[in-house]
């Protein structure tokens, strides 16, 4: 078994029935991959639809659990699976025809435990809204080297992960958490010897009119800015932990991505329209445990200007928010 796809599935009706059927329809042999999807609790007839096409079609593999969140159904994805690499897919993605042979000649050719594939993003009426591509050129790096020198996307889902690495180094998902992707895709390339780019596009990702910045419900922002906060932690501890024996490369990548972690949070607190008190107190909480982390740069260069602009002179928020609630 070559590949296994493991899509988790909740409430998606609209779009699970196109996701799957965009990977059976692709170019590898039957008895080359599996599609395991996990039902995460589903309440609409996402299960019936899924039901239906593994009637029909031997490689798809349907398990059923209590909601554990996204992170926690690729977990249970990943322990039931049996292929040589895993792709992780979001149930309103897709992966375009005659790709996935492609992407596993070159994962198993070079030995890879991480290949980064090109990824587009689309929204519901076809405007493709980002084209993200890269390439390593074949040069295999480690993982702290190819993060230091390829830009490609925090995305756990442009991405073939060797599965004998992820199980031999106990890489899971956090459950019920935002962000999970960046936090485990800290620890996945601080472990990798073996990592390659390519351009070649293999996937698109549905960009959703419905994301959580337009939501009125602030209970559901103020996870998020836990969460945040919760994988800084995580993160700095992961930090502290392994500092003796670094060199500078590796403390480069843990301050960049911490540094990345809390400017993203900060940048999210202006978009949630937060008042200037509510930031300030977020301010005085991660300081206090030590997590301001805004002295390293940050390869987003928008994001890094947004850090020595606005984050180290925290006076301006007072200034921007206002203007920032007109135009949006």
């Amino acid at each position: 078994m070559k590949l296994s796809v493991i899509i988790p599935i909740f409430n998606v009706e609209k779009y699970v029935e196109k996701c799957v059927n965009s990977l059976l329809n692709n170019d590898l042999k039957i008895n080359e991959y599996e599609i395991i999807i996990v039902d995460d609790g589903s309440q609409d007839s996402s299960l019936f639809i899924v039901n239906e096409l593994a009637k029909q079609n031997s490689s798809i593999k349907i398990i059923s659990q209590k909601n554990k969140g996204l992170g926690g159904a690729r977990n249970t994805g990943i322990n039931n699976s049996i292929g040589d690499y895993l792709l992780f897919l979001d149930s309103d993605d897709w992966c375009l025809p005659n790709t996935l042979k492609n992407c596993i000649t070159i994962a198993t050719k070079h030995n890879l435990e991480i290949l980064e594939f090109a990824a587009q993003g689309i929204t519901s009426n076809g405007k493709i809204v980002f084209n993200s591509a890269n390439t390593s050129k074949e040069r295999i790096l480690t993982g702290v080297a190819y993060y230091n020198s390829i830009r490609y996307l925090n995305s756990a889902c442009n991405k073939l992960y060797k599965r004998s690495f992820l199980v031999n180094n106990n890489l899971l998902f956090l459950e019920k958490i935002y962000i999970e992707d960046f936090e485990f895709n800290t620890r996945v390339f601080y472990c990798a010897k073996r990592v390659m780019a390519t351009d070649f596009l293999v996937a698109q990702f549905l960009q959703s009119e419905n994301s959580i910045t337009r939501n009125n419900d602030f209970s559901k922002k103020e996870k998020v800015i836990n969460d945040f906060i919760h994988i800084i932690q995580i993160t700095n501890d992961l930090y502290k932990i392994q500092k003796s024996s670094f060199d500078e490369s590796s403390k480069l990548f843990f301050q960049e991505r911490l540094s990345f972690l809390v400017t993203t949070l900060f940048f999210q607190l202006l978009k949630y329209k937060t008042t200037y008190s509510y930031k300030n107190k977020i301010k005085k909480q991660i300081k206090l445990n030590g997590l301001l982390y805004v002295d390293c740069f940050i390869y987003d260069k928008n994001k890094d200007l947004f850090r020595k602009l606005i984050i180290k002179n925290f006076f301006l928020f007072r200034l921007i928010q206002p203007f920032y609630n007109i135009i949006y």
